[in-house]
């Protein structure tokens, strides 16, 4: 008699299968330290450039600015890829993974600071949160991408 024996089932890999919590918090924590430091340059940057002091009203200004809003979300992004990067080489398994949790953990705490936001502070348009959130959890994800090619190459 022939060995066959029929093949495994497929079962897809859970959501939340290989998911260490401690990873995406750092990733989180990372992204959000990155992002609010990222954002004071980028304020003192506008404002030393604009030769303004700071006020709310100068914050009114900027937030309706094109570059400014450009700059700050390329700054943003680049924060989110970097906590998808530190959160994925500190789980050291299914980076990409761990970075797109990273970004919605970051996604959720942003709009956790919309909802104790002081009424009357300047907000950017809403076409500006809406591109910021879409992009997040793709920018987390590349960040655990490039941690995982970094892992495989220095291995």
């Amino acid at each position: 008699m022939s060995d066959f024996r029929p093949p495994p089932s497929i079962q897809p890999a859970g959501v939340f299968d290989d998911i260490r919590p401690s990873a995406v918090l750092l990733g989180v924590l990372v992204d959000t330290a990155a992002t609010v430091f990222g954002s004071l340059l980028l304020l003192s940057t506008f404002m030393a450039r604009d030769g303004g002091e700071p006020s709310e009203e100068a914050f009114r200004e900027l937030s309706a600015m094109p570059e400014f809003l450009l700059a700050s979300l390329v700054v943003g992004l680049l924060c989110t890829v970097l906590g998808g990067y530190v959160g994925a080489r500190r789980a050291d398994r299914a980076h990409v993974r761990h970075g797109a949790w990273i970004a919605v953990g970051s996604a959720l705490f942003g709009l956790a600071q919309f909802a104790v936001a002081a009424p009357g502070t300047p907000t950017p348009p809403l076409w500006f949160d809406i591109v910021g959130f879409a992009l997040m959890i793709p920018a987390g994800a590349a960040g655990g991408l490039v941690a995982r090619i970094t892992t495989q190459t220095a291995a």
